[in-house]
């Protein structure tokens, strides 16, 4: 059987189907024109759609980094977390019971791997991007001082206004705040690993994020990885669409 998954992300929209434990890319569109193209969602209407938002109930409640989002067209659809998703699927290819998945791109996601289950909270579960950190920098949701005003794709596009290279990012003050408030996830929830995913990870190596470690007492030492597979989102969907960790 062939499950669908369809990463609809704040630039770019991936869509991957998974049979028999391949992967195959399908698709990759401007998530501005899927967004025109609603029989694209209905011809997958059994897919999961990860979704770079706020979800609790099967409700979309924020997608501050999806301009000109249309929520309509997924009502009724298995939809999930972008960030829920990438942590499927560093469960996936790691192999770790419990990990803590944090995915920088347009903003700051995370997601978390408890007991090879994931977990979800209320629905909300590990927003750090919109956690507040300090400053008065309004955020793109329309909170102030969240991580993602200090370190995030917009942040840094906003501060360069340009793309980056991988020790610009590392000089840049936000990393320092970014690795400060992934250290405190690490004390909340002692996972065996954090897994780093998404655009900016994708330039950056294990031994960048070990900054971390600074900010932890000596007995939490949790592995650190780097996922640099693009459609690592869209696998993850594709993977809940075949009924792994709790269906959608």
């Amino acid at each position: 059987m062939m499950n669908v998954g369809i990463d609809v992300g704040g630039t770019f929209t991936d869509i991957v189907s998974m049979e028999n434990g391949e992967f195959t890319h399908i698709q990759t569109l401007r998530t501005s024109k899927f967004l025109r193209r609603p029989e694209l969602v209905e011809e997958y209407s059994d897919a999961v759609f990860a979704i770079a938002g706020w979800i609790r109930g099967g409700e979309i409640l924020r997608t501050p980094n999806i301009p000109g989002f249309r929520r309509e067209l997924f009502k009724g659809k298995m939809i999930e977390n972008d960030a829920n998703c990438f942590a499927v699927y560093a469960h996936y290819v790691t192999g770790f019971s419990n990990v803590f998945a944090v995915t920088l791109g347009t903003g700051v996601g995370a997601g978390i791997i408890a007991n090879s289950r994931l977990y979800r909270g209320s629905g909300l579960a590990s927003e750090i991007g919109h956690a507040f950190v300090g400053g008065n920098e309004r955020c793109v949701c329309g909170g102030i001082g969240h991580l993602e005003t200090f370190f995030s794709g917009w942040a840094i596009k906003k501060k360069f206004g340009r793309e980056v290279s991988r020790k610009e990012i590392l000089g840049f003050d936000g990393f320092r705040v970014l690795c400060t408030e992934v250290a405190k996830a690490v004390m909340v929830l002692d996972p065996e690993a954090v897994v780093f995913g998404g655009r900016i990870s994708s330039i950056l190596e294990p031994e960048d994020f070990r900054l971390i470690y600074d900010f932890l007492h000596p007995e939490f030492r949790p592995e650190i990885r780097v996922i640099k597979d693009p459609l690592a989102v869209a696998k993850g969907a594709a993977i809940l669409a075949g009924g792994g960790h709790g269906h959608c």
